[in-house]
């Protein structure tokens, strides 16, 4: 679907071993399933881009509004859209020049009462802002090893910003030569943090789990996860593309294990990837099964875990380009990690990677470039439900 960001996947994805109208309810004992309650139509004009790295909701004074970062085709800004009223709150223009300039925005989150953090990739820098775009503080984190702490997080590919008591989290790649053996995982942080107020900076004690089966050649083409993180709780959850179970630590340091496999899906276990410069072996990288997104939903307690079903490239489509058929389910845990439901999705209309989480449910974006309906010049979300099957 999405060219933009289709280098990325191919450093982040890993290679592992006829469409319905209406989500479908797994077969499987579950307790509840996902229902659409309405939807929602947000206005964008010819220059706001439909797809968007960073999309997180939050609220302000009791209201409800969607933070949408708009950077893909030449823009640097920020839109505030109004979720109950379905209207643009406000525009952010962020600099390109001068003393508030921000060269290579690749992620942003709402901050505080009513600031911005971007995170700059290239320049390795993040930046506060006011509500007018103004810059605050600028820092340029540097780990004790003298690498640059990482500076690439968003919602595409779920891996938000975590604040907490003033510490920015970001995961870290896996930037290693050679043969890794599997007695190594344990020396290879998976997070580390920024002190919003000084700019110190440490790596957390929680480390890669040791979960491929031998020594693996080249592991930042096959470790990809997605996170996300409990406040109310104060729990890390982690969503291995290549893993069934859920990997969850409640202090960035100890792990438990919980199953989390979808009922569509076959087993999966990590697996090296053939060399992504194969056209073979990425048609099989597009192809396979995986797990994406790890939600954690606040205003029922619950979380939400994406599959991708096994899928079939069509003659015509390029596998250099993410497929807008393949179908997907959302698989539902209680606050106690137990799977409770599962929801099958049709391919052809769903875009899965901008969807956010609201007062009234989860929200997937519907606009795939295949779908009948698609106007890129408005962003259409379907909200989902919790409904009891007893």
């Amino acid at each position: 679907m999405n060219k933009t960001f289709s280098s990325l996947l191919l450093l982040t994805v890993l290679l592992l071993s006829a469409c319905t109208s209406s989500p479908q309810k797994s077969s499987a004992n579950y307790v509840v399933g996902l229902e659409e309650r309405k939807k929602i139509t947000l206005p964008i004009d010819e220059r706001t881009y439909y797809l968007s790295r960073s999309i997180f909701q939050f609220e302000r004074n009791g209201t409800e509004f969607l933070h949408f970062e708009n950077s893909e085709k030449g823009q640097s800004e920020i839109v505030i859209f109004n979720i109950e009223n379905q209207k643009i709150a406000q525009r952010i223009q962020l600099a390109n020049s001068g003393p508030n300039a921000i060269y290579d925005i690749w992620g942003s989150i709402p901050y505080g009462d009513s600031d911005i953090i971007v995170f700059q990739n290239n320049a390795g820098i993040i930046t506060i802002t006011n509500n007018m775009g103004h810059v605050l503080k600028n820092f340029t984190p540097v780990l004790s090893n003298g690498h640059s702490m990482r500076t690439v997080v968003g919602s595409y590919y779920y891996n938000p910003p975590l604040i907490i008591d003033s510490l920015v989290y970001t995961s870290q790649e896996l930037i290693k030569s050679g043969l890794v053996k599997k007695e190594d995982w344990n020396k290879v942080h998976m997070f580390a943090s920024m002190d919003l107020r000084t700019g110190e900076t440490t790596y957390s004690s929680l480390f890669y789990p040791s979960i491929f089966e031998n020594d693996v050649r080249d592991p930042a083409g096959g470790y990809s996860f997605t996170y996300d993180y409990n406040y109310k709780d104060k729990c890390l959850v982690c969503s291995f593309q290549g893993y069934d179970s859920l990997m969850v630590s409640s202090d960035f340091k100890t792990v438990k294990w919980y199953n989390g496999r979808s009922s569509y899906l076959p087993s999966l276990h990590p697996v090296l990837p053939e060399s992504s410069d194969d056209i073979h072996a990425l048609i099989r990288l597009r192809e396979a099964p995986k797990y994406s997104h790890i939600m954690y939903d606040k205003y029922r307690d619950v979380y939400y875990r994406f599959a991708e079903h096994p899928y079939e490239l069509s003659p015509d489509e390029s596998p250099y380009v993410e497929p807008n058929g393949r179908e997907f389910s959302v698989i539902v845990f209680n606050d106690q990690f137990k799977i409770i439901g599962e929801t099958k999705f049709p391919g052809n209309k769903y875009f899965y990677k901008m969807s956010f989480v609201g007062r009234d449910g989860l929200y997937i974006s519907e606009n795939n470039e295949a779908n009948p309906e698609f106007d890129e010049n408005k962003l259409v979300f379907a909200c989902f439900g919790l409904k009891d099957l007893e």
